[in-house]
């Protein structure tokens, strides 16, 4: 990756618990009450002068639109997984887009915030499409998964004592359809919110047409190609602990100030941490930084002084 473009932006990828928690109903109120939470220390830099690209995750809300279709399946047919993707990220980016116009409101600063639904292109040679992982959509019991799989060509992944779940890929993003977009957007000040939930997946066909593919990419990947693509100042990546611990929930953890890219790279890859966890902000936080970048994980209310050196874990290259 070349040297930050002058003026750069900061990319701020915010963690998946900053929408909808675990155990809530995940009604609008308490998406809008997180969201202002999560979004008040962006809020600040914004006041302060910083260019912000965001990115953010859509699960649960994605896997929510799916059981909707699910359930009316005899009145409405049932849209395919990228539609649900698209859904997730106009209804997310639209109320991330009003409550981070108000925060900075309050604050002076009169922002222009827009949200871009933005499609990332997959290859369909990737293995991920070989091996589908990534759980989606409602719980079913065995003989309506396997009708469905016969029906639809759905693969499932059984959980004992839950029932059966669909799974699809997770391949790697590849190019983002609309950075030149979100690059001329952020330079004319703009605050830009960008694939969201990863991007909504696409192949390029031989004719060079783009074509809905059902699958979800990992939203942390796709904010480091994101970070890449506009050669952003930082890559910020929020998550609930205040930074990356070596020996994560034993008596000896220990916070890791700084990280290499290789580093970074070599603990994605251990078993330490528990699949989906923290183990994919490592992965992207590796791959901004050996582009020549920096990368910081931590807790979204340390987000300035993570910046400033000060908290959180940095990785570089």
């Amino acid at each position: 990756m070349p040297a930050p473009a002058p003026d750069a932006p900061l990319v701020v990828a915010l963690g998946g618990n900053a929408i909808v928690r675990r155990g809530e109903a995940g009604t609008i109120e308490q998406q809008e009450a997180h969201a202002a939470a999560a979004l008040a220390p962006v809020a600040d830099l914004i006041a302060d002068g910083a260019r912000v690209v965001l990115t953010h995750g859509n699960g649960p809300v994605v896997g929510n639109i799916l059981e909707r279709g699910e359930a009316a399946r005899d009145r409405i047919p049932p849209m395919p997984v990228w539609i649900a993707d698209a859904d997730s990220q106009g209804g997310i980016g639209s109320m991330l887009q009003l409550v981070l116009r108000d925060l900075c409101a309050r604050r002076g600063c009169a922002s222009d915030v827009v949200t871009l639904v933005t499609h990332v292109v997959v290859d369909r040679a990737d293995p991920a499409f070989a091996r589908p992982t990534k759980p989606i959509g409602p719980w079913y019991a065995r003989e309506r998964a396997e009708a469905l799989s016969a029906e639809e060509g759905w693969a499932f992944r059984e959980v004992p004592g839950r029932g059966w779940r669909r799974v699809v890929p997770s391949p790697a993003p590849l190019a983002i359809v609309e950075a030149d977009s979100v690059a001329s957007l952020s330079a004319s000040g703009h605050t830009v919110i960008a694939a969201g939930g990863g991007g909504i997946p696409v192949e390029r066909l031989a004719d060079g047409s783009l074509r809905g593919v059902d699958a979800v990419i990992d939203k942390d990947a796709t904010a480091a190609l994101l970070a890449r693509t506009l050669r952003a100042s930082a890559l910020a990546i929020l998550m609930e602990a205040d930074a990356v611990y070596a020996g994560f929930g034993t008596p000896g953890a220990r916070p890791l100030a700084t990280l290499t890219a290789e580093e970074a790279a070599a603990m994605s890859a251990s078993d330490e941490f528990e699949p989906g966890s923290i183990s994919p902000k490592l992965a992207a936080a590796a791959a901004f930084a050996r582009g020549g970048g920096e990368a910081v994980i931590c807790s979204g209310e340390r987000l300035a002084a993570a910046l400033r050196g000060e908290a959180g874990t940095r990785v570089y290259g």
